[in-house]
């Protein structure tokens, strides 16, 4: 039997969400570690509990069927979500934990691979094996996040399949309620992109809806709590827990020292190699942040108005927002949906776009703690770990790929400027639908 390419293609993206789907599968009834904060939260959300104080989330994992051998180590996994999160969540919190675990894991895998589909079939058909080549490493990469139950995988494929409803034009109340979904749930993870939206006026009112949305459910989630007796200092204890996780050896302490903070791919485990004091690594880091940012603005302001600058400035983003603020390496997943601007700059551009390929795919697979591991099993390598520059090279090597990834961005949103016809051919089928003011 012979397959045309198109098959092929789709036969390749269906392998790699197997592969996807049996890697969590085979291991999230054992390490979900991180879907229990927010089971537990949501439970105490609807029970009038404190969803930051874990003593009280142990009662209700108990309670909901939990086993002890599956409570994850508060230490490591500290209560710091949102309200909303437990808010958008509580409907899982109504089934004993195995079902809910059950369920999550189907829903996330579901969301995830539909939403690898959707990046693929916006790209044009003339560069569709990229494309799939790229999107399917992604996908069969990605099992741990299914693994540990992370909250992540649900904000990125949601925020991904409202960009496409906005960016096709089709089915924006559905799009905005996947933004607005997603932002309750995790907003750092598509904050920045649906701002983009909304300042582009790429039907802004539903981007204006989506984040009106997410702000509400986490107002009321915040008076649910503060409104019951055993939940009303909730505030100060997320405060109190948020502190924790930054202080020396935290889980968000990002110090070179922390070795939890090989996975952390935000701007302070950089900026913290230099110094070790939070009152300097941290203004550093987002001083940086801001910069970077104001470069994007003013490459954004010299571009001409097209569908293809609306890509670029969307993927130089989704690169952006994992450098401000606590980001793990499962999150780099959000640069699926940079994949398209990459087939655009490859079209044009082809060096140049073959080399953002190489490190968008650098970018998601992390090696850093096999290295770790192996520096630390061989005493001869310690001296590396004191060098600042082998330090970044060996293990921050995710961190400087999204810089190098976003400067290369802004080099294409400039290089491409002169260029006021859209590259994809596909284009033309939903062009209209894109407002470019």
């Amino acid at each position: 039997m012979k397959f045309e390419k198109p098959d092929l293609q789709w036969l390749v993206l269906s392998v790699s969400a197997l592969v996807f789907f049996l890697v969590g599968a085979g291991r999230v009834s054992r390490t979900s570690n991180d879907f229990v904060p927010v089971y537990t939260g949501a439970r105490c959300l609807l029970h009038g509990c404190d969803p930051y104080q874990t003593s009280q989330l142990e009662q209700q994992f108990f309670q909901g069927g939990g086993h002890p051998a599956e409570l994850p180590s508060w230490d490591i996994d500290v209560p710091v979500y949102p309200p909303s999160t437990f808010l958008v969540l509580s409907p899982l919190a109504l089934l004993p934990y195995p079902a809910a675990r059950l369920l999550w894991f189907l829903l996330n895998a579901c969301l995830f691979i539909t939403s690898a589909a959707l990046i693929v079939s916006l790209c044009p058909r003339s560069h569709r094996w990229p494309a799939t080549a790229l999107v399917s490493i992604v996908l069969a990469t990605s099992g741990i996040l299914l693994v540990l139950g992370q909250p992540g995988i649900l904000a990125i494929s949601l925020v991904i399949m409202g960009s496409y409803f906005f960016l096709r034009g089709r089915l924006l109340p559905l799009g905005a309620l996947l933004l607005m979904l997603s932002l309750a749930v995790k907003p750092q993870i598509g904050g920045l992109i649906v701002l983009y939206l909304l300042l582009q006026r790429i039907h802004w009112r539903y981007a204006f809806l989506a984040m009106a949305g997410a702000l509400a459910l986490l107002l009321s989630a915040g008076l649910i709590l503060h409104q019951r007796p055993r939940s009303a200092d909730w505030f100060s204890t997320l405060r109190t827990n948020l502190s924790a996780t930054q202080s020396p050896g935290g889980s968000a302490d990002p110090r070179p020292a922390n070795q939890q903070a090989i996975g952390d791919i935000n701007l302070q485990a950089l900026t913290s190699i230099f110094s070790t004091d939070a009152r300097r690594f941290n203004p550093i880091a987002y001083a940086i942040f801001v910069a970077l940012l104001a470069t994007w603005i003013s490459a954004l302001l010299r571009a001409h108005a097209s569908p293809d600058i609306h890509f670029l400035a969307i993927a130089a983003l989704s690169v952006l927002s994992l450098t401000p603020i606590y980001h793990r390496f499962y999150d780099t997943r959000l640069l699926l949906l940079s994949i398209p601007a990459v087939v655009i700059i490859f079209q044009k551009r082809r060096w140049l776009g073959a080399v953002i390929a190489v490190l968008t795919v650098l970018a998601v697979i992390s090696v850093q703690y096999r290295v770790q591991d192996y520096l630390l099993q061989h005493a001869q390598f310690e001296s590396v770990l004191r060098n600042k520059l082998l330090f970044i090279l060996l293990l921050r090597q995710q961190n400087l790929e999204l810089l190098i990834l976003f400067c290369l961005y802004v080099v294409a949103m400039i290089s491409m400027r002169v260029s006021t016809a859209p590259a994809m051919e596909t284009y033309a089928a939903y062009q209209p639908a894109i407002t470019l003011r």
